[in-house]
């Protein structure tokens, strides 16, 4: 006997969906932020490393479909998509909905243009599938070391391409089943290759699954009851929200974009480190002094790298993305590459750096939006600054501006040219995506030149760009 959850689940997706400005707006910057983040990591390593496997060297970002088929595409773009830690990110569900999604989307609309459409109501679908998912499992899930976007997110971006695909109610829960028998990822793998592959494996696994139900391939009919996905990811104290309480709705607004290229729970860190170098006027942090760093619980769960040996493992390492806030002031991609990890003065730093962890409030709350960071900077007993930041900088609670999106967008591209790409023009290529995809049109007021105005990601040496703005809209 299927659920009510998923009787009402496998409803929604199939049900016709058309955004409103509310949602059309952020269908556009999920896009849009998608497909400038797989420019910015196309030449990434890893993404040459698998692109060889297949004699696919040739692959360009987001282009046509070629050899390696629609799955591929997804794939290899998704992965592309994830390798810089750049990509939006959801709070509560804790994953990144978009890289998995857009990639598969799009792949799927290049070898069927009659979906094209359908792109944006899909991934607005997805991204609530994503979302009430989240949810019933809570934190729960992520803190026993799961990734939550390839495991979530591979059943999401099902949904989103069955709905792209529209799927009949029961195709739909076979493309749910066929999903979840293939989802999985780990945590461990955070700060190696393996990280962008999960994401890319979400992709694939969504354009396989939904295929698959078209083609008449069954699964379990309801994949979510007892001894279904939720009670085999469930955290150790079971579901955070019963599914029976759960309603899907349409709500892209509620996806944070990502203004440094690195796990998003330095972000309030960075946002804390760089406040701090402000008010201080660039020597926040004198040779004699110990920082004192207090997360919320949970924040440090992804965060297991103390000694960087990489730009990867630098992004999910608490202590360094802090001290290179504090140092100079900005944070960016120069930040995680080449020997930039290894810099004598942010190790300098680093050393001394304490971290501690709220102590437990309760029941884990679902998501990582909650508490605060604080950052003191103390020498003996006297405190020589100190800041707070609830807001993680791009989220809701403290949006992006359209400036500073301009700006992701362009420097992503011109990250493509510095590896030896020829991107298209930042204002072309917003539109001409929007155009495609029947999304609102670019306004001109948001559009940039091409050129970076805070120049956030140029050098890692000088504090010179965002830190002269006024930081107080991002600290507490």
């Amino acid at each position: 006997m299927t659920s009510d959850f998923t009787r009402r689940l496998t409803r929604f997706i199939a049900a016709p969906h058309r955004l409103d400005a509310a949602n059309a707006e952020p269908a556009a910057l999920c896009v849009e932020d998608t497909v400038a983040v797989i420019y910015g990591g196309w030449h990434e390593p890893v993404v040459r490393r698998l692109a060889a496997l297949d004699g696919d060297e040739a692959a360009t970002p987001m282009g046509a479909v070629g050899k390696g088929g629609v799955e591929w595409a997804a794939f290899l773009n998704a992965v592309a998509g994830h390798a810089l830690d750049f990509d939006d990110v959801h709070t509560l569900s804790v994953t990144h909905p978009s890289v998995v999604f857009v990639p598969a989307l799009l792949a799927m609309a290049d070898v069927r243009p009659e979906t094209a459409a359908r792109v944006a109501p899909a991934l607005a679908v997805g991204a609530a599938v994503n979302v009430a998912l989240g949810q019933v499992l809570g934190f729960g899930h992520y803190d026993k070391g799961w990734h939550a976007t390839s495991t979530i997110g591979a059943v999401a971006a099902a949904a989103a391409v069955a709905h792209q695909l529209d799927l009949d109610d029961e195709a739909i829960g076979n493309a749910l089943s066929l999903a979840a028998s293939l989802a999985g990822g780990l945590q461990i793998n955070f700060g190696a290759m393996a990280k962008p592959i999960q994401a890319g494996n979400a992709a694939l696994v969504g354009v396989r699954a939904a295929r698959m139900a078209e083609a008449g391939i069954t699964g379990a009919p309801d994949i979510f009851s007892r001894r279904g996905f939720f009670d085999l990811y469930a955290g150790p104290d079971g579901l955070a929200t019963d599914p029976a309480e759960v309603v899907s709705k349409i709500d892209l607004g509620s996806v944070s974009r990502k203004l440094y290229p690195c796990c998003y729970l330095t972000h309030r860190m960075i946002a804390a480190g760089r406040h701090l170098y402000a008010e201080r006027g660039g020597d926040a942090v004198p040779g004699d002094s110990v920082i004192e760093m207090t997360v919320p619980k949970g924040v440090m769960v992804p965060l297991h790298i103390t000694n960087p040996k990489d730009g990867m493992e630098a992004k999910f390492c608490a202590a360094y993305t802090l001290c290179a806030a504090l140092h100079q002031g900005q944070v960016g991609l120069a930040d995680f590459e080449g020997d930039s990890p290894h810099r004598a003065e942010i190790r300098r730093l680093m050393d001394m750096v304490t971290i501690e962890t709220e102590p437990d409030a309760g029941q884990d709350r679902v998501g990582v939006d909650h508490g605060a960071v604080h950052v003191r900077l103390r020498r003996g007993n006297e405190t020589l600054a100190e800041t707070s930041v609830a807001a993680h900088p791009g989220s809701p609670a403290d949006p992006a501006t359209p400036a500073e999106i301009g700006d992701k967008i362009a420097d992503c591209l011109e990250k493509y040219r510095r590896d030896g790409g020829t991107p298209p023009a930042s204002g072309t290529f917003r539109q001409d995506l929007r155009t495609r995809l029947h999304l609102p049109p670019l306004r001109a007021s948001i559009e940039t030149d091409g050129q970076s105005h805070h120049a956030r990601h140029n050098t890692p040496e000088h504090g010179t760009s965002i830190a002269n703005q006024a930081l107080s809209e991002r600290t507490t």
